[in-house]
């Protein structure tokens, strides 16, 4: 097995079925009979598991798995990284906004490194249809926020096209605690903590409708899991410095 792709879907019953088709399509053009997707259903009040289970049933690449509760885009995804079996793990976002051609051009990335994700916002990068204005104000405040706190070089966090190597996602899989808005972040410092080679690559990406984030609930979210990172963060600096020299701690 080559590529395993992790497709989370929380109540994505109307947009799954296109995104199945258009992945598998690509996936199996360049690499027939060498990858699955891999469907991870969490938390799903109407035919998200049905829609999936259909199409799986016509192609045995797909895989279902169901997890009754809602454990987040982010657990799902963790979830996914553990049940890969592929030499390639990568995840994408039920809606398809990144076009499978991009995914398949970052996972051609990692030859030459540990982990890739795809970016919105390098020069190269083609957004066919913008977010509203109010996301993009959004994305770019947090965004900057990030860069700022954490000291992350990646000019976008967000994008939910990633691929890596199967032993970093087993590795992340391990330590990442963050399953909703703020998992990419916990991800990528993870993997700085790691050591691991980090490449951001341009996508071609298109915004789709059906949008779930709700800006009030989602701020407050985001403002207590930024303090925890934050926290965290600060906690490994200390004792780091107090490891490699406990008469003068450097901050």
């Amino acid at each position: 097995m080559i590529v395993s792709l992790i497709l989370p879907a929380h109540n994505e019953e109307n947009r799954l079925r296109p995104t199945l088709k258009k992945y598998n399509q690509s996936l199996c053009e360049k690499y027939p009979n060498s990858y699955e997707i891999l469907v991870i259903a969490n938390g799903c009040t109407d035919r998200t598991v049905q829609v999936a289970q259909e199409f799986a049933s016509t192609c045995s690449q797909v895989k279902v798995f169901d997890i009754l509760e809602p454990i987040g885009k982010g657990g799902a995804i963790l979830k996914g990284f553990c049940l890969a079996t592929g030499q390639f793990v990568a995840f994408a976002d039920a809606d398809c906004a990144t076009r499978p051609s991009s995914l398949i051009d970052l996972i051609d990335q990692l030859i030459n490194t540990d982990i890739v994700i795809g970016s919105r916002w390098l020069n190269t990068s083609r957004v066919l249809h913008k977010q509203p204005l109010k996301r993009r104000i959004y994305s770019r405040f947090f965004n900057l926020s990030i860069r700022f706190l954490f000291n992350l070089p990646y000019r976008d966090t967000q994008c939910g096209a990633k691929v890596f190597r199967r032993i970093a996602a087993l590795k992340l899989a391990q330590v990442v605690k963050e399953k909703h808005w703020m998992f990419d972040v916990d991800l990528l410092l993870w993997a700085n903590f790691f050591g691991y080679r980090v490449k951001e690559f341009p996508v071609t990406w298109e915004d789709q409708a059906g949008s779930k984030l709700e800006f009030g609930s989602t701020f407050q979210e985001v403002l207590a899991s930024l303090w925890r990172l934050k926290h965290r963060k600060m906690k490994t600096i200390l004792e780091k410095n107090m490891t490699s020299s406990p008469k003068k701690v450097q901050l």
